[in-house]
């Protein structure tokens, strides 16, 4: 199946259309086919300096492919989202990072696997406003619609989970190559075999309760509560935004119900760790006030927030030069004079963070009192063996392609939305096999 196959009739500009717009090198590339890298096979390769070059020379190529087919992707996508600001900037950034790979030499010796990983290290840089640069193209569709994005947010929320899961397979790729160059003692590339999750949650808490005190001058104390300590194979980075993300919300939440005054008392926000035998699950619980019921279902969709002045206004002249809070930049610490939240992408995207090596966030509330965030994380392993299925069939495993992304599970209005673009591609197929058929006996005629 091409990698077109992912697009529908009607609410998609057609595939001729589409490639007239793009550019020859990147249409050339997101035709070929994308390669899945196991996490046994990236663990070895961060710890062997050999094996990492010949890794290298895949990524170079790989990289281009992966480049191209979000390029192809963007270009796609429906309700002119291509075309609107903040989108079309990400089109043209990724379209210039294939041309970088492709003017760069073969990384096959080490002099040129150092230019190669100093190549990566400014394209894994220069990606740090992604997020919210789709972030405001969707607001745009969001203003233009008004009330009647309800009716297409299902499909709007499909396109940008498959875009981001596919985007965090490709920053792990590119991440993993540039931190192996150092060879850290107890890391292979990204991955830390010794992550301590106690340790990670300390360093969240602290960034989070910065944050909180920067925008509402007091923050709740937060209690970090290690069962049984112990430390697992993990990216950390990858667990510091997921706990951010939730911390920071839990500190706001805490903050606008219970404190009316400066220093009034705030209860505790509690963090538990806990090690099972096949996972390690972080209980986040907090007495903020909770969540109603009927608002639960929109805690997963892109653009949802509580908040009622969100920042975007304020940053849409200036998310190229100040990206500086965890929103814009999931792998970078927020900084002083960060956004606390309103987002409405913290929560959902650490959700695919966790889901990514077959881990998951879930949420209960009980209204009127407070929430509690489960964050499951499967175990590793040492050195990446011995993976849990949940692992095994997880895209940390695949190629972090549309159509990989599709076999994760799916909630049942992706699964329309994904079911109506099957049969629009079956469709299309069985009409050009009709014609395939008639020129064949037009020809066999004459």
């Amino acid at each position: 199946m091409s990698f077109a196959g992912i697009l529908r009739r009607g609410a998609f500009r057609s595939l001729a259309c589409t490639q007239s717009r793009v550019d020859r090198s990147v249409l050339y590339w997101a035709e070929q086919s994308a390669t899945g890298v196991t996490l046994r096979d990236l663990c070895q390769i961060g710890l062997d300096r050999n094996l990492r070059r010949e890794h290298g020379v895949f990524l170079h190529r790989e990289l281009r492919i992966r480049l191209a087919q979000r390029v192809l992707e963007l270009e796609s996508l429906p309700y002119r989202l291509g075309e609107r600001s903040g989108i079309r900037d990400v089109i043209e950034w990724y379209t210039g990072f294939v041309h970088l790979l492709e003017e760069s030499p073969v990384p096959y010796t080490e002099e040129l696997d150092e230019e190669f990983t100093m190549l990566l290290t400014r394209v894994f840089e220069e990606h740090s406003e992604v997020i919210q640069a789709m972030a405001f193209g969707v607001q745009d569709l969001i203003a233009e619609l008004r009330e009647d994005y309800s009716h297409v947010q299902a499909e709007v929320d499909a396109i940008l989970r498959r875009f981001f899961t596919a985007r965090i397979g490709m920053r792990f790729l590119l991440q993993h190559h540039i931190e192996s160059f150092r060879n850290r003692e107890g890391h292979s590339g990204i991955l830390q075999l010794a992550c301590d999750p106690e340790v990670i949650a300390r360093k969240a808490a602290t960034d989070s309760a910065m944050l909180c005190r920067a925008s509402l001058a007091q923050a709740p104390h937060i209690a970090i509560h290690h069962t049984n300590p112990g430390t697992f194979t993990y990216v950390p980075m990858h667990l510091h935004y997921m706990l951010t993300e939730v911390f920071k919300n839990s500190c706001r939440a805490t903050v606008e119900r219970h404190a009316e005054s400066f220093d009034d008392p705030l209860p505790k926000v509690h963090c538990h760790i806990v090690h099972g035998d096949e996972d390690v699950t972080i209980r986040i619980s907090d007495e903020g006030g909770g969540i109603a019921r009927a608002a639960l279902p929109n805690i997963w969709k892109f653009m949802f927030t509580t908040m009622k002045k969100t920042p975007w206004s304020g940053r849409r002249d200036d998310f190229r030069t100040k990206p500086g809070d965890s929103a814009c930049n999931p792998l970078q610490r927020p900084k002083q004079g960060g956004v606390l939240a309103g987002f409405g992408v913290g929560l959902t995207l650490s959700r695919l963070y966790a889901q990514y090596f077959g881990g998951d966030m879930k949420i209960l509330s009980l209204d009127g009192f407070g929430t509690d965030v489960y964050l499951h994380l499967n175990r590793l392993g040492t050195a990446c063996e011995d993976l849990p299925q949940g692992v095994l069939y997880s895209p940390s495993m695949r190629d972090s392609s549309p159509l990989e992304v599709e076999e994760q599970p799916l909630s049942a209005d992706e699964e329309a939305f994904l079911r109506g673009e099957l049969q629009a591609y079956r469709t299309r197929r069985a009409n050009e096999a009709e014609e395939e058929l008639e020129k064949e006996l037009h020809g066999e005629s004459r």
